[in-house]
């Protein structure tokens, strides 16, 4: 087995920490830690060089973490578990499973095929997309620590102040959902599933606060994907053609259009 292990002292990541390294000593596993620099690319080949004769990875964090195990595992045949202990949590969320569960799934042997989106070259294990989402995330990358009510100070900010996607796109956001959730809990997608081979999009096309106001009302009720201020489809690809906006994923910045969304069907293993 291989941990993955965002350097943090965060009482929750301390707390999985401990407790995977009692397991290992009481079932007498052979076991490898990988402590994450920081520097995707580099951590990325690094995990990836450590998977040969490596069954499980065993990410212990949040969206950040898991964004980057996916990226190393995807069409592998090494099994991703998960140890949530991270601000959000947003990925694992739509199973609904307690902490003793997803404790057990770590040394089980059942696993599903999940799928991926992709942007470009990067996956995303979650959600990603371009305007508002993706300028709360660049400014909650400013932020000393996150917590919960980062995404509510940042959201809250930007939703008074941001324009629009771009001066040939008037609306708010679109988003590319595998997952259902983001924010820290928001279920933006709830339509959304995991192992369909397909991605949802969602184009949140309020321009003004009025109507930006009530799509966030009727999301928090999760009421939104009937609004007449959203668009919602399903796709397998998805061309971005306009240069220079920004580009969020599992709640990193990746980069910046153009680009190509699309969904890799089946392409994670995952202990579930």
């Amino acid at each position: 087995m291989l941990v993955v292990v965002k350097p943090s002292d965060s009482p929750f990541i301390e707390a999985q920490v401990k407790w995977l390294e009692e397991e290992f000593v009481k079932r007498g596993l052979k076991n490898q830690w990988f402590f994450t620099s920081g520097c995707f690319e580099t951590d990325v080949t690094a995990i990836k060089q450590k998977l040969t004769d490596i069954e499980t990875v065993i990410a212990v964090g949040g969206d950040g973490t898991l964004h980057l195990v996916a990226n190393a595992l995807a069409n592998s045949p090494a099994a991703l578990a998960v140890l949530p202990a991270g601000t959000g949590n947003d990925f694992v969320r739509q199973f609904a499973y307690s902490q003793q569960q997803w404790r057990a799934l770590v040394f089980s042997e059942s696993f599903k095929l999940l799928d991926l989106g992709k942007i470009n070259q990067r996956f995303f294990i979650n959600v990603a997309g371009i305007g508002f989402n993706a300028a709360v995330v660049k400014d909650m990358n400013t932020f000393q620590s996150r917590h919960n009510l980062s995404y509510i100070f940042a959201g809250i900010k930007h939703l008074f102040g941001f324009k629009h996607i771009s001066t040939h796109d008037p609306s708010l956001m679109r988003v590319f959902a595998n997952g259902q959730f983001f924010a820290a809990g928001l279920k933006v997608a709830p339509s959304a599933r995991v192992d369909n081979g397909k991605l949802l999009m969602l184009h949140f096309k309020a321009e003004f606060l009025l109507s930006r106001l009530w799509s966030f009302l009727l999301m928090l009720v999760r009421q939104h994907e009937n609004s007449s201020h959203l668009e919602v489809s399903e796709l397998v690809e998805y061309k971005i053609s306009e240069p220079d906006l920004l580009i969020e994923a599992d709640g990193e910045m990746i980069g910046e259009t153009p680009a190509i969304v699309t969904v890799c069907p089946g392409a994670l293993k995952m202990r579930l």
